[in-house]
C-alpha cells in the first residue's frame, strides 16, 4: 500500500510534537524558535501536497484504507489549508492578540490544519465527521485563548456550546444515512440512492435536513449563523480571519463531498428560466437553494447596521457564505470551478481585511469603524490596501472578487436559474453600501487627534503580499480560472459519481 497521501499528515503531527517539546523544553524564552517551528511544518506539508501524485483525468483516484483518498480536490485544499495556517500565524504576531504566541497556540493551528487536510481526503462519513470535530475542537480552543478578555471569553463558551449541539444534531443525522446506505463510505450512499433506497422516505428528509443543519453551522449559513458574529467579534482577528476563510472552507469541502456522492452525476437545468426558482435535485439541494438566498440575505442587511470592524466582517462572511452555496445548489462543472475559484479570492480577501483590523485594533485600542477617521490622509498605504479589499468584497472591477463574482453569476445563469442569480445580484448591490460607508470614514472624515498608525517593515510587507494579489489577479484571471476548472473536472471522479 503506498502511505505517500499521509505524508503531509505525519510532517504536522511531526511539526505539533516538536513545538511541545520545544516549548516546555525553553518555557517560553524563546518563543521565535516554536514559531518558526509551526510555519516550517506548514510549509513542509503544503510542499509535500503539492509533489504528490494525483491520478488525474484518465484513471481512478488512489483510496488509502477505504477511507481516505488522493485527488487534486484534496491536494488543493490542503495546500489552501496550509497557508492559511501560515498568514495566521504570522498576522498573530502583528496583530492586537500575541506579540509573542505561545505554544499551545501554534499547537492549536497546527492542529486544525491537520484536521483538514485529513478532512480533504475523506470518503468516509465517519472519517469526515472525526477530522471536521478536529476542526472545530481547535477552533474552541483558539477563540478563548485570551483568558482575561471577557468577550473572548464569552464567544468561547457560545462557539462550544452551539457547536457541540450541532455536532450531536449532524452525528445523528450521519447515523440515519448510515441506516440508508448500508455502509458509512460515500461510494455506498451514491448506490443507495441511485438503487431508490431513499426514495419516499420521509427518514430520509429528516436525515438531510439534521446532516444539512450540522454543516450549515460550520459554514454559518442562516438560520445556524448566529453564533458567528459575537464569536468573531470576541476572538483575536486573526483567529476571526482563521475560521472565517479556513473553518469555513473546511465546512464546504465537506459538503461538497457529500452532495457528490448524492447527486449521481446528475447537473440541474431550469426548464423554464423565468419560472423555474429552485433547482430540482432532491431534499439536500432544495434545503442548500433556500439557505443561499436566506444567508446572502440576512448577511447583508445585517451588516447595514454593524459599526465594529470585526462584526461586519463577521456579517461579510456569513453572505460570502450563500453566495458560495448558490454554486452547490446549480451544481455543475462550472460550478465548481467558480467555487474553487471564489475560495481562492476569499482567501486573499478576508485574511488582509482581518489582518488590517487587526493592526487597527492594535494601535487604536478598538475595533470601532469610528477609529478609522482619519487613516486616510495619515495611513494612505494601509488605506488603498484596505479600499482595495473592501472594493474586492464588493466585486467591483478590476480586484479579485470581481473575476469570482463575475464566474460565480456565470454559472448560475448558465444553468438558467435567473432568480436565484437576480437575487445575488440584488445583495451585492446591498453590500457596497456598508463597504462604501467604511470608506466614506476611511477618506472623508477627519479626526484632528488620530495619530499616524506605527507600521513596521513586517505589517506593510504583510499586507503587501495578501493585497496584490487580490488586484493582480482581478487583472490577470485566465491563468487561475484555467487551473480552477482543470481540477474541477477531477470532481466528478474523486466524489465516486458516475
Amino acid at each position: 500500500m503506498d502511505w505517500s497521501p499521509l505524508i503531509p499528515a505525519v510532517e504536522l503531527t511531526i511539526g505539533i510534537l516538536a513545538v511541545i517539546v520545544l516549548d516546555l523544553l525553553a518555557r517560553g524564552r524563546h518563543p521565535w524558535l516554536t514559531t518558526s517551528v509551526a510555519l516550517l511544518a506548514l510549509a513542509g506539508a503544503a510542499v509535500s501536497a503539492c509533489v504528490q501524485p494525483t491520478s488525474g483525468l484518465d484513471g481512478g483516484a488512489e483510496t488509502l484504507l477505504g477511507v481516505l483518498q488522493l485527488d487534486r480536490f484534496s491536494v488543493v485544499f490542503t495546500v489552501f489549508c496550509c497557508v492559511t495556517g501560515f498568514v495566521t500565524i504570522l498576522a498573530t504576531v502583528r496583530g492586537e492578540a500575541f506579540p509573542t504566541p505561545g505554544g499551545e497556540f501554534l499547537v492549536l493551528v497546527l492542529s486544525a490544519v491537520l484536521g483538514m487536510n485529513v478532512l480533504a481526503m475523506s470518503v468516509d462519513l465517519v472519517a469526515l465527521y472525526l477530522a471536521f470535530e478536529t476542526v472545530s475542537i481547535a477552533g474552541y480552543v483558539l477563540v478563548a485563548m485570551r483568558r482575561a478578555d471577557p468577550r473572548g471569553n464569552e464567544a468561547g463558551v457560545k462557539y462550544v456550546l452551539f457547536g457541540g449541539v450541532s455536532s450531536a444534531v449532524m452525528l445523528y443525522g450521519l447515523s440515519l444515512v448510515v441506516g440508508f446506505a448500508g455502509g458509512t463510505s460515500l461510494e455506498a450512499l451514491s448506490r443507495a440512492i441511485e438503487a431508490g433506497h431513499v426514495t419516499g422516505q420521509p427518514l430520509w428528509t429528516v436525515a438531510c435536513v439534521m446532516v444539512f443543519a450540522g454543516f450549515a453551522f460550520k459554514i454559518s449559513a442562516v438560520p445556524f449563523h448566529f453564533w458567528a458574529p459575537d464569536v468573531y467579534a470576541g476572538a483575536p482577528a486573526s483567529v476571526a480571519g482563521f475560521l472565517a476563510v479556513a473553518s469555513k472552507a473546511a465546512g464546504f469541502v465537506a459538503l461538497i463531498r457529500v452532495v457528490g456522492a448524492t447527486r449521481m452525476g446528475v447537473v440541474p437545468e431550469a426548464s423554464d428560466p423565468l419560472t423555474t426558482f429552485l433547482p430540482d435535485g432532491g431534499v439536500l439541494i432544495s434545503l442548500i437553494a433556500v439557505a443561499a438566498i436566506l444567508t446572502m440575505t440576512v448577511g447583508n442587511l445585517a451588516a447595514l447596521r454593524q459599526r465594529e470592524l470585526k462584526r461586519l466582517l463577521a456579517w461579510s462572511s456569513i453572505a460570502h457564505a450563500g453566495y458560495l452555496l448558490l454554486l452547490l445548489a446549480v451544481w455543475s462543472e462550472g460550478a465548481l470551478a467558480a467555487l474553487l475559484f471564489y475560495l481562492v479570492a476569499y482567501l486573499f480577501m478576508n485574511l488582509a481585511a482581518f489582518l488590517i483590523a487587526g493592526i487597527v485594533i492594535r494601535e487604536r485600542g478598538t475595533g470601532d469603524i469610528e477609529a478609522l477617521r482619519g487613516m486616510g490622509r495619515r495611513n494612505v498605504g494601509l488605506s488603498l490596501a484596505l479600499a482595495v479589499l473592501l472594493f474586492s468584497l464588493t466585486g467591483l472591477p478590476p480586484f479579485f472578487g470581481f473575476a469570482a463574482k463575475l464566474q460565480l453569476f456565470y454559472a448560475v445563469f448558465e444553468r438558467g436559474f435567473v432568480w436565484l442569480g437576480v437575487i445575488g445580484l440584488l445583495n451585492g448591490v446591498v453590500s457596497l453600501y456598508y463597504y462604501a460607508r467604511v470608506l466614506g470614514v476611511l477618506w472623508f472624515q477627519e479626526a484632528e487627534d488620530a495619530p499616524v498608525l506605527r507600521l513596521s517593515r513586517a505589517d506593510a510587507l504583510l499586507c503587501a503580499v495578501l493585497v496584490v494579489p487580490v488586484l493582480g489577479l482581478g487583472l490577470f484571471w485566465w491563468g487561475a480560472w484555467d487551473w480552477a476548472r482543470d481540477v474541477a473536472r477531477d470532481l466528478p471522479l474523486v466524489m465516486g459519481v458516475r
